[in-house]
């Protein structure tokens, strides 16, 4: 026997909120801001999954960076690093996101690389994992579609995390 609501209840009027916060939610586009942290968020849950393929979707066809890397040698780099490790799990922090051209950004984010979930910044402490900062050059290729074009990076210390 399914529970009955009373008489003077009724939903259609929560259904219709509901229906008019939706189309509200859905009728802006998402800031530049929040589809590059889509990017780097994308990017963390695919690492994770080990999945190369959508890593590599993230990667721009001209990529070029600082250290002589083409988009080929960055994908080997990818596939080898998944290849090595049995467990890989991310903690990652963006310090800052700027947009010196409307279709470029600039992102600066620190990550750990561990073997185990890393739940908050104060579990880093003592536990074995690799830490670096990545200067990320984004670009937007198309409505919504950023791809990373270089990549820096280097060791980072802990209390880059804060």
């Amino acid at each position: 026997m399914t529970p009955r609501l009373p008489k003077r209840i009724t939903l259609r009027p929560w259904l219709e909120l509901a229906l008019v916060l939706l189309l509200v939610a859905c009728s802006r586009p998402p800031s530049p801001e929040t589809e590059v942290r889509a990017l780097i968020a994308a990017a963390v849950t695919a690492a994770e999954e080990r999945n190369v393929r959508d890593l590599r979707a993230l990667i721009a066809e001209d990529y070029a960076d600082p250290r002589g890397l083409d988009r080929k040698a960055v994908e080997n780099l990818i596939r080898l690093y998944v290849l090595r490790q049995q467990s890989i799990h991310l903690f990652t922090r963006v310090r800052h996101i700027e947009f010196p051209e409307s279709e470029r950004a600039l992102a600066s984010v620190v990550a750990a690389m561990a073997g185990k979930p890393v739940q908050d910044a104060g579990a880093l402490v003592g536990l074995d994992a690799d830490l670096y900062r990545f200067e990320l050059e984004l670009v937007r290729y198309g409505r919504n579609d950023w791809r990373v074009r270089s990549a820096d990076w280097e060791p980072a210390r802990l209390d880059d995390f804060w």
